[in-house]
């Protein structure tokens, strides 16, 4: 009789993850910016490649690097040559959004250290 209830829990966190996959499949391709577009992005890149191989990848692309987010998975550069989204992808990025994307995400909680000066990102000094 116990185990009916966690079956009904379980159902529910399954139909909620499902609903949030679905929404994301359907949001992270409508904000991703078009290859022509420059500024200030958010790199995503696959989680095979090592993170130094990725910041090559943006120097490759003619941009700054920024930070970098999640292990270096995520590279937040810039570049105000045109087309310098078409070009990150040519160097092996997945795709790249607004950094505003960002806005809202937790850094880690009551738990997070920061290992960066306050104040906003610095460019990444010369490779």
């Amino acid at each position: 009789m116990a185990a009916a209830p966690h079956r009904i829990a379980l159902k529910i966190l399954l139909l909620f993850l499902a609903l949030w996959l679905a929404a994301m499949a359907i949001a992270l391709p409508r904000a991703a910016l078009d290859d022509a577009d420059s500024g200030l992005v958010l790199a995503v890149f696959p989680g095979a490649l090592p993170e130094d191989r990725n910041l090559l990848s943006v120097a490759a692309a003619d941009g700054r690097p920024i930070r970098s987010l999640l292990g270096g998975r995520l590279w937040l550069a810039q570049s105000d040559s045109p087309g310098f989204v078409g070009a990150l992808k040519a160097a092996g990025a997945w795709a790249a959004f607004a950094p505003e994307i960002l806005i809202g995400l937790p850094q880690g909680g009551c738990f997070y250290i920061s290992v960066h000066p306050p104040g906003p990102p610095q460019p990444h000094p010369p490779i």
